[in-house]
């Protein structure tokens, strides 16, 4: 009889993560001691009400940032031990972050702000290019690619940061209220776009959302209450 195989190991494994801010004298506790994995190519959303420390987690798990304690390793790799470089090296070559505010550069257009990971990789100006017009082809947007980020729509803006999250392949993609600043319509057809290239791509996305028709789509809902992990419910 042959033995079962082993089950595959998590992408993501965080344990006893704690972060704090100080604010003048007084220190706010973000994340009180969060213990959690992610599987390779799951959807999961982080829920939780405003201030419980969702973003705070994602610019955890993206390397924008430092724990005060616990380990997060990102396929055994403790990504919490990282130097600014090589964390630096680690967000450009396996991250992909979307930003609720875009965080699109204002002077450059839509191809030259998907571009610029690709670019910081050091990856050539044309491959660079093509990475990213393909890209934004791929999102509906292969007539807007030399609009700047205020010639476009809300939608538009938030299309261009998905292609620029993915232009590098990145093996997990990170989303902060994605669709928290489209009306219902625009944001169920963001969706429909992220969830497909999600698939098409095999990359691991976690979302912080507030909205419930995001988080029933995703495989697992996670919910942070106060610094720390409250439940976790499978939905898919």
């Amino acid at each position: 009889m042959n033995s079962p195989s082993p089950a595959p190991s998590p992408l993501v494994v965080v344990e006893a993560v704690r972060k704090s801010y100080r604010i003048g004298p007084r220190r706010l506790d973000v994340l009180r001691g969060i213990d959690l994995t992610i599987a390779h190519g799951e959807f999961m959303a982080l829920r939780g009400a405003s201030g419980a420390g969702k973003s705070t987690l994602l610019h955890l798990l993206g390397g924008l940032d430092r724990p005060d304690s616990g380990r997060i390793l990102f396929d055994g790799m403790g990504i919490h031990a990282l130097g600014t470089a090589d964390l630096a090296r680690f967000r450009n070559r396996h991250v992909g972050i979307i930003f609720q505010a875009y965080h699109l550069f204002a002077d450059l257009t839509a191809a030259e702000n998907v571009a610029l990971p690709a670019r910081m990789a050091r990856r050539s100006a044309a491959e660079a290019q093509e990475r990213g017009e393909s890209l934004l082809r791929r999102v509906g947007l292969e007539g807007r690619m030399h609009h700047r980020p205020a010639q476009l729509s809300g939608g538009e803006q938030q299309r261009v940061a998905i292609a620029r999250a993915l232009v590098n392949q990145p093996r997990l993609l990170l989303a902060d209220e994605p669709t928290g600043n489209l009306d219902s319509h625009a944001g169920a057809a963001v969706m429909d776009l992220l969830l497909g290239l999600r698939e098409e791509l095999g990359t691991t996305l976690v979302v912080a959302t507030h909205d419930a028709h995001v988080a029933e789509r995703a495989h697992r809902q996670v919910r942070i209450d106060d610094g720390r992990v409250a439940n976790r419910t499978e939905t898919a």
